[in-house]
Parts: C-alpha cells; sequence; structure tokens
C-alpha cells in the first residue's frame, strides 16, 4: 500500500485531511527568462552595445519584484538603491528613476497577471549569443 493511501485512510480516523500537492496558481506557459526580455525591451532597445545588458537586467528584476510591494515600500526600496548606487557616469538618478517608473507601469500594463517573482538570474555567454536564465517562484497574495 502506498504512503498516500495510508494516508488517506488514517486521515479518515482524524480530523486531517491529505490531498495531493499542487500549485496554487499554474505555473505560466512562458518561461520566465523570456518574460523579463519582453519587459526589459524597452530599455534593452536603447542600449548602443552590449556592455550594459546586464545591469538593465537587474533593474528589470528589481523592478518586477519590486511590483508587488505597496507604493509607499517601493518608493523606499528605490530609494534605498538609489542611495547606494550612487552617481553613475552611465545614468543619473533621475534616468534610473524615469525607467523604474516606466518598467512599473509596464508591469501593470502589459505583465499584470504574471505572479511569479525573480529569485536568481543568470547571463551566459554563448558561441549563438547572449542567454539569460532565470529561476522564479510565486509570489505570495
Amino acid at each position: 500500500m502506498s504512503t498516500i493511501r495510508k494516508l488517506r485512510r488514517a486521515s479518515k480516523t482524524a480530523k486531517h485531511r491529505v490531498e495531493p500537492l499542487r500549485h496554487k496558481q499554474p505555473p505560466s506557459a512562458i518561461k520566465m527568462s523570456e518574460v523579463l526580455m519582453d519587459f526589459a525591451e524597452p530599455l534593452l532597445d536603447t542600449l548602443d552595445d552590449d556592455e550594459h545588458f546586464e545591469g538593465v537586467i537587474a533593474l528589470a528584476a528589481l523592478c518586477w519584484n519590486c511590483s508587488f510591494l505597496p507604493p509607499k515600500k517601493q518608493r523606499a526600496q528605490f530609494n534605498t538603491i538609489l542611495d547606494k548606487l550612487g552617481k553613475s557616469e552611465t545614468l543619473t538618478r533621475l534616468e534610473i528613476e524615469d525607467c523604474t517608473r516606466m518598467l512599473l507601469e509596464r508591469k501593470k500594463a502589459l505583465f499584470a497577471d504574471d505572479k511569479r517573482m525573480v529569485v536568481d538570474y543568470k547571463v551566459v555567454e554563448e558561441e549563438e549569443g547572449r542567454r539569460l536564465l532565470v529561476m522564479s517562484i510565486p509570489a505570495k497574495a
């Protein structure tokens, strides 16, 4: 007799029910790496070279995850990060704020139904080009 069957049988006498483990929300059919690339597309299109690709992906992942926070906590999180970044040669604080605002609006408008959070990502250089690997988990409701 399988373990699940034994647990179900035991649960009939107890006050507990044993159900198979299932995701509360079905995983998206689209890979998170593809979603993140689509999400970051407006910023990726502005890159003149590939030097800042990873920085754009990092900002996109940060904005994606911050979109699950309430607006006040979003602002506090971004202010903390901007203070840690300091002055950048490529982007000013105002430009970064504009980018984050645009990405948050983009998340609400185009990706509101995707409730996955980015846990980790890695950019891999291959012969065919660059490949983005993303690990995600369902966001807490």
